[in-house]
């Protein structure tokens, strides 16, 4: 929720300076330990409240810690002064706010106080006991595909057949129904891999591009990585002549090779006469295997053959998933076993929504909590399927601690189907102080921690692991990035800015604190002036670098510029301060990127011009970049 990122983040910001050398007034020291409590204590009623009960509070508080936060951190840039008088201006300034916002958040605290016992509101601990539940063994689960064994059978049979034609098999159905697991089911079976020479992967959605799927399959049938250079601004005829070249190339490197693509998630004919023709017929049992919801688009993409409609699960199947992931068994303990039996019927045999209840029920070890979540997906029996899925997912939302729904929302910042580095997520959670340290406590175990509960609730997936078991990247289901969209937009969180939309001139609301840039090829730093915007992602932009040296950025905590690229080293840069995760993309320019001021920076990443990790060769590296007392991660 926004109102507990808001006060975990104020408690960072200020744990932050208490911890730096700054100039600050004896006063000040001891109102910012103060503050720290009192800010503190609010958690406890967030994570006791409830959501509906308590939204205006709620509000209340994330807007209080907000305003304090922005007010603590503008007169901090101040006191990092050279000059002696603005400094002293800015301590006395930074006392009255200290002092003023102690005394608003004892005010507020009574009008909480006096709320909750109006509401006669019990207590919910945050993190309750696994009794019932213990700890999931997700490497063994993630690909666990519960049933459709008899299906499995039938479509690798028409996977590895004695067609020699290429042939379209197109799997279609619902979402949450289960149609992407089954897919990757099937092309990790050790049949396909050893009948096919060329495996690839491309999820499309409802906003694709072209390029980037080209780049990827580019990738599955060569082996190499590569990237178009991001600040060529090409109008749409370059880019459709360089789509076409390489296309062409794709079509060429699959000449005399078998090989299965998987087209994931397509919504709409148009987008499979797009993509069709990159696809040769080479007589050697090539095969596409596409997903889709839209039935449609199924029929037409393997005309003449008919689509294979995914089916919900029976009851029988819906059962043991639901155990799996509730209980890490194949039955439930007594206790539980007739409410549970009445969530699972309510779940009508979809897979996605038996997985996010039973996730969600996993760490939930009272009756009383289970009847309340039965009673939840029981009321939702006459709405549509699709309306059901979004309910229950919300549901399932509501039920989650909250120090887990600020970093569950922080998703949303990421383009959808996007396969997110395990690494740089926690890297942002830590640099947007999403959840609370107590004492000195280790920051990446922690958050590591919170993503494992993400995903032993099956709100998060893991997509990739390392050799020793370890998880480096992972994704959330579309359903759920809606989810994400809905929440952390309806609580002011998030803006998502697509200037390639039908308005390109949107401005950014100012309340918003993280703002993410996508698909667009232009400039539109106007746009993003305000001084509450705390992060700034670049997902799928690619065009020329923004200036953000105003100092309406000076408060800027994250900037990830994505596949954006630096020709020149920007001197502006030197002036976002306040700056904790820095990611870039270049090689050219980064021995003389002015970073040694930003003081507060913890995250320094950057690829290469071709993607390439910075490890993989070797480089000058930014002066003074040793002498940063906070940075973490290079």
């Amino acid at each position: 929720m926004a109102a507990y990122a808001a006060v975990t983040s104020l408690m960072r910001t200020m744990h932050l300076i208490s911890q730096s050398s700054l100039d600050l007034q004896e006063g000040n020291k001891e109102h910012l330990e103060s503050l720290y409590d009192a800010v503190g204590s609010l958690l406890e009623f967030l994570d006791n409240s409830d959501d509906e009960l308590m939204k205006d509070l709620q509000k209340k508080v994330k807007d209080l810690a907000n305003d304090v936060e922005d007010e603590v951190e503008s007169q901090v840039l101040l006191v990092r002064e050279k000059d002696e008088h603005i400094r002293t201006e800015a301590n006395e300034r930074l006392l009255k706010i200290l002092q003023q916002a102690i005394e608003n958040i004892d005010s507020l605290k009574q009008e909480l106080n006096k709320q909750t016992k109006n509401n006669k509101l019990q207590a919910r601990n945050g993190s309750v006991g696994h009794s019932y539940s213990p700890q999931l063994d997700v490497s063994a689960i993630e690909n666990n595909m519960v049933g459709y064994n008899f299906e499995q059978e039938l479509m690798l049979r028409k996977l590895t057949g004695d067609s020699s034609e290429m042939e379209v098999i197109s799997i279609v159905g619902m979402g949450g129904i289960g149609k992407s697991t089954f897919a990757k089911r099937l092309f990790s079976d050790p049949a396909v891999v050893s009948f096919f020479d060329v495996r690839g992967w491309i999820t499309v959605s409802k906003d694709y591009s072209l390029r980037n799927m080209l780049l990827s399959l580019l990738q599955y049938a060569t082996g190499v990585k590569e990237e178009i250079n991001p600040q060529d601004q090409e109008n749409d005829e370059e880019e459709k002549k360089k789509n076409a070249e390489l296309a062409d190339r794709l079509q060429k490197s699959f000449k005399g090779r078998r090989y299965l693509i998987v087209v994931d998630d397509i919504w709409c004919r148009k987008a499979w006469d797009d993509i069709r023709l990159w696809f040769p017929e080479n007589n050697k049992a090539s095969r596409i295997l596409l997903t889709t919801r839209i039935l449609e688009v199924a029929r037409y993409a393997s005309s003449p053959k008919d689509p294979f409609p995914m089916r919900p699960l029976e009851p029988k199947e819906s059962w043991n998933l639901f155990c799996q992931k509730a209980f890490g068994k194949v039955d439930s303990p007594t206790k539980f076993k007739d409410v549970a039996k009445i969530v699972v019927e309510n779940c009508n045999g979809l897979p996605l929504i038996i997985s996010v209840v039973a996730g969600t029920l996993s760490s939930t070890t009272t009756l009383e909590e289970w009847n309340e979540v039965a009673q939840g997906v029981s009321s939702l029996v006459n709405v549509d399927d699709y309306q059901r899925c979004s309910r229950v997912l919300a549901l399932s939302y509501n039920h989650l601690p909250s120090h887990l729904k600020s970093c569950f929302l922080y998703f949303g910042v990421f383009a959808k189907a996007t396969e997110i580095s395990v690494k740089k997520l926690i890297r942002l959670w830590i640099a947007e102080g999403l959840f609370e340290i107590r004492g000195h406590g280790d920051l990446e175990k922690v958050a590591g921690s919170l993503l494992h509960d993400l995903i032993d609730k099956s709100l998060v997936v893991v997509s990739k692991r390392s050799l020793d078991g370890k998880i480096k990247t992972c994704r959330i289901h579309d359903l759920l990035h809606d989810l994400c969209l809905r929440e952390a937009e309806s609580e002011n969180l998030l803006y998502i800015l697509d200037p390639s939309a039908s308005d390109p001139e949107r401005i950014v609301p100012q309340d918003r604190r993280w703002v993410s840039v996508c698909s667009y090829r232009g400039c539109f730093s106007p746009l993003l002036a305000y001084n509450k915007t705390r992060s700034v992602h670049f997902s799928e932009y690619m065009g020329s670098y923004v200036l953000l040296g105003q100092d309406h950025f000076k408060l800027l905590r994250v900037l990830d510029l994505g596949r954006l690229k630096l020709t020149y080293a920007p001197r502006e840069l030197s002036d976002l301060v306040s700056l904790r995760y820095f990611a870039v993309r270049s090689s050219v320019v980064i021995q003389y990127l002015p970073i040694y001021r930003l003081l507060n920076l913890q995250t320094f990443s950057f690829l290469l011009d071709d993607g390439s990790p910075s490890r993989t060769k070797t480089m000058q590296l930014p002066n003074g970049i040793w002498k940063m007392s906070q940075l973490r991660h290079v």
